[in-house]
């Protein structure tokens, strides 16, 4: 079994029939729709568990959940192995460069797992001074400023709501986050006087972000090592 995760061969055939599912499901998807169309409003367990009626539209999904769990221990078992073997202090960025670039990618698969199993979107439409009861938070909606600027056809606005009775201003692309939790300005309606207020918690985001630099580190390592061997 250690065997089939070192092998490149392992690495390469997941790929491959990852890229092949991949296809039928971007055939699927056309097709379907209404099944398909609130995939990306939730994190993907909870889409999936809503929608496990579907199992005949959805098994590609599935196939490829455990495809990318088998690419993430061949991906882990090769890197430990390597370092292991490999590691001395001389040529040590030589080893090492390529393994924090496997790394990296466990660590994104590992984020977006991580916000697939626990992460959550939620939309909120609030009216002035209403209060709202979400996701264990208390919302209230104190006023909306709608902002014109000469020249401009579009309208911006100034959501100045309270979470958990803490003053809070939303603006057209500048959330805050409260608990780890980020609320957006979605939408504003300058007759009702009404917001859409978007909740997004993404557990996994720090790991995906941890990930993208150790991917920059390990690139930079490769970059200069073959830099070097060319001078050379």
């Amino acid at each position: 079994m250690l065997r089939f995760f070192l092998s490149i061969k392992t690495f390469l055939w997941i790929t491959g029939i990852s890229i092949g599912i991949f296809l039928i499901g971007s055939l699927y998807i056309p097709h379907n729709l209404a099944i398909y169309s609130g995939i990306n409003e939730m994190p993907l367990m909870k889409w999936i568990v809503e929608n496990n009626n579907y199992l005949n539209k959805l098994f590609w999904i599935y196939i490829l959940i455990f495809l990318m769990t088998l690419m993430w221990l061949n991906i882990l078992i090769c890197s430990i192995d390597a370092i292991i073997k490999k590691t001395a202090l001389k040529g040590l960025m030589r080893v090492l460069s390529p393994q924090i670039l496997h790394i990296s990618i466990l660590l994104v698969l590992l984020g977006h797992g991580v916000s697939a199993v626990s992460g959550y979107k939620e939309d909120v439409s609030m009216e002035i001074n209403g209060l709202y009861k979400v996701k264990g938070f208390t919302l209230k909606l104190d006023n909306i400023e709608f902002l014109k600027k000469p020249g401009q056809s579009s309208t911006n606005w100034k959501v100045h709501m309270r979470i958990d009775n803490n003053p809070y201003i939303l603006e057209v692309g500048k959330p805050s986050f409260y608990n780890g939790v980020g609320f957006f300005a979605k939408s504003a309606y300058q007759r009702k006087m009404k917001a859409v207020i978007g909740l997004v918690y993404d557990p996994g985001a720090m790991w995906e972000v941890t990930g993208a630099i150790l991917f920059i580190i390990g690139a930079t390592g490769i970059f200069y090592i073959r830099l070097k061997e060319k001078v050379l």
